[in-house]
């Protein structure tokens, strides 16, 4: 008996994987009806499609806006367009919805006779626990019914601490920061009109070395399957979520299953460590050097399976 707590994008992805699997699987998630899920809901339509085919779903009938170009600014930069390559918006609340449809959805005590407990809770980490090298930002969204940019428009703070966006959603826009400091949030979005407000903590800091605990084992957001560049954490969490149905297919025993697919993660992730190394050089004020070109690529690398044709050239003064 295998039981998921949280049915976010990991935990619906898995649950559905594994009922079509035949597997005993029974799921809980504590959301109410009618919750906004705080989410900029941008993801890579490319890379995430190939997933939601493992589950008889296409991504197009979820897709709201698709990105032309997509621009960056920063506090020492101007606007700098980058072609798309699969940026789009999604209806993630519906997504999540229809992966779990006609499924039976247990209670939370059936828990205890579970002989796998799949922590999905994400950045709550309620079986796994809190982990003591945890990295998390506040993040506030607006929907909103303009935005300045028509197209998908970033602007990075200045020290790396985070940044502000808008994206298009098909009509109406998400407006958001993401950032160490509650006062740069406020500012940048004083004055966007809004007609829902959304906030919760993102973590961004990978959590691999931590992602079971005796029969528990962490899926998603839950052991930090978010880009510490991006923030994007839809097409990673879904991605941690099938390594852990492929584990869980090879394997019966709890300790078998965590290894094999923490072997998975760090393969997959493991550049998330450098990734938040690099920026908390840029945070602690350090100069970049010659000696941070191979992490400056695997940004390049990260922004890209975001969906967009990032070229370093264009912005390697802002880093060096």
């Amino acid at each position: 008996m295998i039981h998921i707590s949280g049915l976010g994008v990991a935990g619906s992805y898995l649950f559905r994987r594994l009922n079509d699997d035949g597997f005993d699987v029974s799921a809980y998630d504590p959301k109410r009806e009618g919750y906004y899920l705080p989410c900029g809901y941008a993801t890579n339509e490319f890379l995430l499609d190939t997933y939601l085919n493992n589950i008889g779903m296409g991504i197009g009938e979820y897709v709201l806006s698709r990105a032309q170009n997509v621009i960056f600014s920063g506090h020492n930069f101007g606007e700098i367009s980058f072609n798309a390559r699969g940026m789009c918006t999604i209806e993630k609340k519906r997504l999540e919805e229809d992966m779990v449809r006609g499924l039976h959805r247990g209670a939370s005590a059936k828990m205890e006779n579970a002989d796998v407990m799949v922590d999905a809770t994400g950045i709550s980490r309620a079986l796994l626990g809190p982990h003591p090298e945890d990295y998390r930002m506040y993040a506030r969204e607006y929907l909103s019914p303009g935005s300045a940019h028509d197209d998908f428009y970033f602007y990075f703070f200045e020290g790396g601490h985070g940044y502000f966006w808008e994206f298009p959603l098909g009509g109406k826009y998400h407006v958001g920061a993401g950032s160490d400091s509650l006062e740069i949030i406020n500012e940048k979005l004083s004055g966007y009109a809004r007609e829902v407000v959304t906030g919760r903590m993102i973590r961004l800091a990978p959590l691999f070395d931590n992602v079971s605990r005796g029969n528990i084992i962490g899926v998603g957001e839950a052991v930090g399957t978010v880009s510490p560049i991006s923030g994007e954490g839809i097409v990673p969490s879904i991605k941690s979520a099938e390594f852990l149905f492929q584990a869980l297919k090879k394997h019966s025993e709890p300790e078998r299953i965590a290894e094999d697919y923490k072997a998975k993660l760090f393969r997959e992730f493991g550049y998330y460590e450098k990734l938040r190394a690099l920026v908390y050089k840029i945070q602690s004020g350090t100069k970049l050097g010659l000696s941070d070109l191979s992490s400056a690529r695997l940004a390049k690398k990260d922004l890209e399976m975001f969906g967009i044709d990032f070229k370093m050239s264009k912005v390697i003064r802002h880093f060096l």
